[in-house]
């Protein structure tokens, strides 16, 4: 075989093998771009009682289900002082097939509220559920406002003590004396009792030297 018939060869299998290396390095590139995660979006939203007062520091558990092929995602937060969070999510979901997302509170949340008296335990229970159809958008959805249902578990209140009224005319403040200042019953020392007792016995001598005296009188006057 000449030199001629060899360089049709030659450049045939040249081009067949740079077919084969650019098909397989584009499948490989494909591949890494398969399994790179997509870019999330911010999801922000608020989270309030019944009455709209804002809860702060509740635990928020969000999961993002993407169908048919059953994609799953999830992230936790808390909220800030003034009810508000975010969290990041996948921009999942088409009009044919919307993507879930849930949002709800672990078993069993708490949260205390401190008054100027009383502290008051709260569970709070959130449990939400809606459609996104996020797939190919680049501005985050549209902030979700959430409303808790709150259960009143306790409440511990101190005392403040309230002075007694006064119950007298006069608005003077009343002075109760210590037990040491408080008047007791007089007791009569010996020196002061020493007198009396000398005097009663005195007339008692006297009433008994009478007695004797009188009898004596009348025996005489009868001899």
């Amino acid at each position: 075989m000449g030199l001629l018939d060899r360089a049709p060869r030659a450049a045939a299998s040249a081009l067949f093998l740079a077919t084969a290396i650019g098909a397989a390095g584009t499948t490989g590139i494909s591949s890494v771009l398969a399994v790179d995660p997509p870019a999330t979006l911010a999801l922000s939203g608020s989270l309030a009682d019944v009455h709209g007062a804002a809860l702060a520091g509740v635990h928020l558990v969000i999961s993002e289900e993407q169908p048919p092929d059953g994609g799953l995602a999830g992230s936790s937060v808390t909220t800030a002082a003034d009810g508000s969070f975010t969290a990041p999510i996948y921009p999942w979901g088409t009009a044919e097939a919307p993507a879930t997302l849930t949002i709800k509170t672990p078993a069993g949340e708490e949260i205390q509220r401190i008054g100027d008296s009383c502290s008051q335990t709260f569970g709070v229970a959130v449990s939400d559920t809606r459609s996104l159809t996020l797939e190919g958008a680049v501005e985050p959805p549209a902030p979700v406002q959430l409303v808790a249902t709150t259960t009143l578990l306790g409440e511990v209140c101190g005392t403040t003590a309230t002075p007694r009224p006064n119950s007298g005319a006069g608005s003077g403040t009343h002075v109760t004396p210590p037990p040491t200042d408080q008047a007791g019953p007089v007791l009569a020392g010996p020196a002061e009792r020493r007198g009396p007792a000398l005097v009663l016995g005195f007339v008692v001598g006297l009433l008994a030297a009478g007695a004797l005296l009188i009898p004596a009188r009348g025996a005489r006057r009868r001899s």
